[in-house]
């Protein structure tokens, strides 16, 4: 076999554009593609919205004065090579001779403008504009059509959207000039009627047509996604932005300037090594993986601050790469969001934190492939991984490792080419994902960029010039009954949901102007019902509280269930003035029925922006300063402030705290710097009392054995108006499978005998939040709050901090330690209290044992969340009396459940062990047997998997009794797995991966039966499927063969050299006696001779059908050990670990037979031929073993 004793580091250069060359870190364009063109139209329609002849010069500049028939061939070509269409050519050339008559008569239309603004008077300008207006109208409306021709909609896509952008821009001028022109008042509304209808009708065509040529495509391998998310990049940079703005040509809702933003995100290609020319997709992950893992859900739009790379390593060569990362970003107006590790937070090198001042507009990447050498035999190690980043921002560069060629902008290039890209870029890095695929022999990882458009500012500052578009994903608040939605397509992002009336969103706003100045604002929205639209200023994070500036109705825009279209979408009238109460100011915006129509609130309300244009305190110091005496000397149980009252929670803590902290420095500064220092005090003793690790959560999944660990969609975000410190957010799950999930185990070390604790803490507002208390059974609690915000009523606001910090001044203490939750063991209920507490007893304490408690918040539902904050576990009181007997009863119970468990884990471990064990030549297991097959593999694990208690069934990511002994002979079993796959010279064997190294004659399938087992099937005579194979002359090899025929004739394996020393297995489902080499099989007697052939593993494993079987050893009705009797029915087998290792693995079916033959190479390549003479023949596995020595 040859060896290549070297390290190979594959160049990346898949992506590589000959039109794009790196000069000195700038960016050189030599053309202007679809993507330059549709960038500077964006850009131009932000800034310079204005009607008028330097609008016109504009479209001209950027789009219609430069783009010719090759150039429009190029806006039709980039999207037929995605999607693998072509254009027909009379539809092709049809279109491009449109266009550029389009371009023509658009220029003339141009200078007949130009020539009437500067002489309006003259009747001779006036008739020649009308004209120029009129043929290039009639022009429009004939060869739009032409650009959306049934079957060829997605790839005319862009141009469809270029024209349709004029048209618009042209019928805008018709109804702000057209009187003046000498149009006819009908004329003009008219002309205005037929813009808006083709606002609606051409931004649905560009989002449907979107959403159809997405769909279409192929949703397998990696290479499809590739091609699925380049689509949707480039038809959201062409198309959609462009469809955004088309409601703006609208010149009677928007007689002056409006400001739009794009909050959409779009996704550069994952920095992955891969040549799909060259290369397999069978090492990279699929299009589901790539889709679930690299794209992220909707969200409120944020900022990055900072990344956090952790660098990871590969031993043979010490080759290190990009292993994980975290983000941490904020929201407009909100605290900080530290997103889960991405990856896996290695520590090979020290983590690099690049914290960002200012947008990352561009990166340079350097994604490898590294072919590592192996021991021999074993094939090369393929590793793909980042090996360095440089990222730019206008003032600076951060470089990881350093700095590669595959560039960013090749993909975002800048929207301003006449000016370097730090000034001139299109967008900035928003987030960070990561996705990965391991196997025998590969490891592929790779992060994935996503980036916003710079049109989406990082304050949403109210300019008074001007209607100020703000998208409520730009809110920093959502709440519950709320949620953000994939925008529709044409709105520029995604938008906002609300199923139920109540508080909606709440973001800040700041205001370029005298806070003296008063506004108006208005909504565009669409709505299944009728309802009444509250909008507070000066309101708090809570939703509560303020001044009610605006109470408006909102009229029924469409019917339940209709789908969101351009048509369905509508705008409110501008509200009466009102004026903001600080700068920044807090929008709080809520939805709550009509007078009289009660508690209806069937439908839904979707709202997709905020459009506020111009319009032509405190409490006394002295009565702030007595209430918040009052609350801090209530927080001691002295007056020496020794001790901490039992009820005073951490959250209260640091609700007085906020009260402190809002006395006035002017009136009471000594006075507020002692009631500080006592607060202070109180917040100590309040931790010292606490026994969970980490709870002001610094972090999920920072150290392996300790603090708290959870899944990768939990958020820590920073304090805000209801939580002072961290406080983590639970999203809802598609899968209950897969739950969201926290725990934390509090050791045994410092609980006390005979105690009980008390677990609690506050929650902003959640639904179906599981809570779970742990020792000797589980206390089990379902939590609903719903999302009110604070408890506590709200004052007026005061303005908030001039770093822009959460307002914390305006809540109204009024505390009341009583309320609290309700109900109890499983009852799914609604809380009238924010506050919630969970108890559980401990008996006696055994640190050898460390039973301890474990601590788990869960969500399995795709509705549930929640928002939850200052958690605490802490002692309540000694056990006395009824509560002694009934924590010394359950323990007793419980012990005598885990004794019996160990019987019975005995029994099953043994037989497990000795099945696993008999896999392999020796203890050390680092050889198999020679008779050793596939189906044996599958039997021991099904044996090891038969192990109770290996999981804690209410979570089973959470070791159980039986962790240590079932992940030994799971480790073993995958080492079983790896030897196999090693041993068998043939590729693919199990067919697994389809028809991946096997040449193929004729029609033949890959097909899935029993539940995820590939088989090959043939099904005629002439088709043949066939492997060539490296072996070593001279040496010995078993030729195996697991397979099935259907019908008459006979399935052949043939095993053959070049010219000569051939053989066969031959299988066959006939009536008649046949002789085959190493197996003498008759029809007549096949049953007892299948049977005869399990029975020759009775000593290990009793092959499929025995080993898949009922364990007799082990009773059928056998249940969890941890549980008393009450809590049974929560303490049952977790349905979920029926999909865990084995799950995957069925038996074949009656009628497969296994057959073996010896043979002796002469060469160093066989063949593997596999045929059949007629009928239907099933292969289940192919091996060809190396015999030892």
């Amino acid at each position: 076999m040859e060896e290549n004793n070297q390290n190979q580091c594959i160049p990346y250069n898949c992506l590589s554009n000959p039109e794009e060359v790196l000069l000195d870190g700038e960016r050189i364009s030599t053309g202007n593609s679809s993507i330059d063109i549709s960038l500077s139209l964006v850009q131009f329609l932000v800034s310079n919205f204005v009607p008028g002849g330097g609008f016109l010069v504009g479209l001209i500049d950027f789009v219609w004065g430069i783009v010719g028939p090759s150039q429009w061939d190029a806006f039709l070509v980039q999207i037929e090579q995605l999607i693998n269409e072509r254009i027909a050519e009379f539809a092709r050339n049809a279109a491009i001779a449109n266009l550029e008559g389009l371009g023509n008569n658009f220029n003339i239309y141009v200078e007949a403008f130009k020539e009437w603004e500067e002489d309006p008077n003259n009747p001779a300008t006036r008739t020649r504009v009308i004209d120029r207006f009129r043929i290039l109208d009639g022009l429009l409306e004939r060869d739009i059509p032409s650009f959306r021709i049934s079957g060829f909609e997605v790839p005319l896509l862009s141009v469809y959207a270029q024209a349709a952008n004029l048209h618009l821009a042209i019928l805008r001028d018709s109804v702000i000039f057209g009187e003046r022109w000498g149009l006819t008042t009908i004329n003009v509304n008219e002309n205005y009627n037929r813009l808006i209808r083709h606002i609606d009708e051409y931004a649905d065509h560009c989002a449907n047509t979107y959403n159809r040529g997405l769909n279409n495509l192929p949703k397998s391998t990696y290479q499809d996604w590739i091609t699925y998310n380049r689509l949707r990049r480039d038809l959201t940079l062409t198309v959609l932005d462009i469809a955004a703005f088309f409601p703006n040509y609208d010149n009677r809702r928007y007689p002056i300037q409006p400001v739009g933003q794009l909050t959409r995100e779009v996704y550069t290609d994952p920095l992955i090594n891969f040549n799909p020319q060259l290369q397999s997709v069978a090492q990279l992950p699929t299009f589901n993986v790539m889709e679930s893992s690299a794209i992220r859900n909707p969200h409120l739009f944020d900022i990055l601050n900072n990344l956090t790379i952790f660098t990871d390593w590969f031993s043979v060569g010490r080759n290190f790469y990009w292993g994980g990362h975290r983000v941490i970003s904020s929201l407009i107006g909100g605290g900080n969001i530290t997103s889960p590790i991405y990856g896996r937070e290695a520590n090979q090198e020290p983590p690099r934190s690049f914290t960002f001042n200012g947008p990352v507009f561009r990166t340079l990447s350097n994604p490898t492939l590294r072919l590592l050498q192996q021991p021999w035999p074993a094939p090369p190690f393929n590793l793909r991984g980042v090996e360095g980043v440089e990222f730019s921002t206008p003032t600076n560069s951060f470089t990881y490792r350093g700095r590669g060629t595959v560039d960013s902008l090749t993909e975002l290039p800048p929207e301003d080419n006449s000016v370097p890209p730090r000034e001139g870029y299109s967008h900035r890095l928003c987030h960070a994902t990561f996705v990965q695929r391991s196997g025998t022999p590969f490891l592929t990882t790779g992060v994935v960029f996503s980036w916003t458009h710079r049109s989406a500012t990082l304050t949403n500052t109210i300019d008074p010039e001007r209607i100020n578009q703000i998208p409520l994903v730009k809110g920093f608040r959502v709440w519950g009954g709320t949620s953000v939605i994939t925008g529709p397509g044409f709105t520029g992002g995604d938008i906002l949901r609300r199923n139920t009336f109540g508080d909606f969103v709440s973001l800040q706003v700041n205001i370029n102007s005298p806070i003296t100045q008063r506004y108006r604002l208005r909504f565009r929205y669409a709505s299944s019902r009728d309802a009444r639209v509250i909008v507070l200023t000066g309101a708090a994070s809570t939703g509560v509280g303020g001044q009610v500036s605006v109470n408006m109705p909102l009229q029924k825009t469409m019917e339940i269930g209709e789908n969101l279209t351009s048509r369905t979408f509508r705008y409110t009238d501008f509200s009466n003035p009102f004026s903001f109460r600080a700068n920044p100011d807090i929008i709080g915006i809520s939805e709550q029925p009509l007078f009289g129509a009660g508690s209806i609130s069937s439908g839904e309300l979707y709202i997709d922006k905020i459009e506020i244009i111009l319009a032509d305190a405190t409490f006394e110091a002295e009565s702030d300063l007595e209430r918040a005496q009052k609350a801090v000397n209530a927080l001691f149980t002295s007056s020496n402030q020794i001790g901490l009252k039992t009820d005073v929670t951490d959250y209260h803590i640091d609700q007085v705290s906020n009260l402190v902290d809002c006395l006035s420095d002017e009136f009471c500064l000594d006075e507020k710097q002692e009631l500080s220092e006592k607060v202070k005090h109180a917040k100590r003793l309040s931790d010292e009392r606490n026994l969970l690790q980490d709870p002001n959560f610094r972090g999920i999944n920072r150290q392996p054995d300790r603090g708290w660990r959870g899944s990768t969609d939990i958020t820590i975000q920073g304090g805000d108006d209801v939580f002072k410190e961290n406080y983590v957010t639970l999203p809802g799950t598609v899968d209950e499978c897969y739950p969201t999930y926290l725990y934390q185990k509090i050791d045994e070390s410092k609980l006390k005998a005979y105690t009980r604790y008390e677990l609690r803490g506050y929650i902003e507002d959640s639904q179906d939040l599981e809570i779970y208390l742990i020792r000797y059974n589980a206390k089990h609690e379902i939590v609903n709050v719903p999302g009110t915000g604070s408890l506590w009523p709200l004052s007026a606001q005061s303005p908030i901090g001039k770093c822009g910090e959460p307002n914390r001044c305006a809540p109204h203490l009024e505390w009341n330690p009583d309320l609290d939750c309700s109900c109890r063991d499983g009852e799914k209920c609604a809380h009238h209290s924010h506050h919630f507490t969970l108890d559980i007893d401990v008996g006696c304490t055994d640190l050898n044992e460390d039973l301890g408690v474990w601590v788990i918040f869960k969500i399995k539902t795709q509705d549930g969340h929640a928002r939850l904050g200052n958690l605490e576990f802490l002692e309540e009181k000694p056990l006395l009396g009824e509560a002694l007997a009934r924590v010394k009863r359950a323990e007793k119970k419980w012990r005598d459940k885990r004794e019996k468990l160990q019987l019975e884990t005995n029994i099953v471990y043994k037989e497990a062990k000795e099945s696993v064990d008999a896999l392999f030549v020796n203890s050390q297991y680092d050889r198999l047997q020679v008779d050793t097959n596939i189906a044996m593999i599958h039997a021991a694990d099904k044996r090891v998997h038969r192990i109770r208690e290996a999981y804690l069934p209410e979570l089973s990511v959470i070791p159980g009794v039986n962790a240590a002994i079932f992940e030994e002979l799971e480790g073993r079993i995958f080492t079983a797995y790896s030897l196999y796959d090693a041993r068998n010279v043939i590729k693919n064997g199990d067919f697994n991966n389809g028809l991946l190294c096997w040449n193929v004659k004729g029609h033949v399938d890959v097909e899935e039966q029993n539940n995820h087992r590939s088989v090959l099937v043939i099904p005629e005579w002439e088709a043949e499927v066939s492997q060539e194979v490296r072996v070593c002359p001279g040496r010995g090899y078993i030729l195996r063969v697991t397979a099935y025929k259907e019908g008459y004739g006979e399935g052949c394996v043939t095993i053959h050299e070049i010219e000569d020393n051939t053989d066969e297995l031959k299988f066959s489902n006939c009536v008649e006696e046949e002789v085959y080499p190493n197996n003498t099989v008759t029809c007549n007697n096949y049953t007892g001779t299948q049977e005869e052939y399990e029975g020759t593993y009775t000593s290990r494993n009793q092959g499929y059908d025995e080993a898949y079987g009922n364990n007799p050893s082990v009773p059928a009705d056998y249940a969890s050990v941890y549980e008393e009797k009450s809590y049974t029915d929560g303490r049952r087998e977790n349905p979920c670990e029926s999909n865990r290792g084995y799950g995957d693995y069925t038996p074949l079916p009656a009628g497969y037979v296994t057959k073996d033959l010896e043979y002796f190479p002469e060469t160093d390549k066989v063949w593997i031929e596999i045929g059949e003479t007629e009928g239907t023949f099933i292969v289940d596995s192919v091996e060809l073993l190396l015999m030892e020595e």
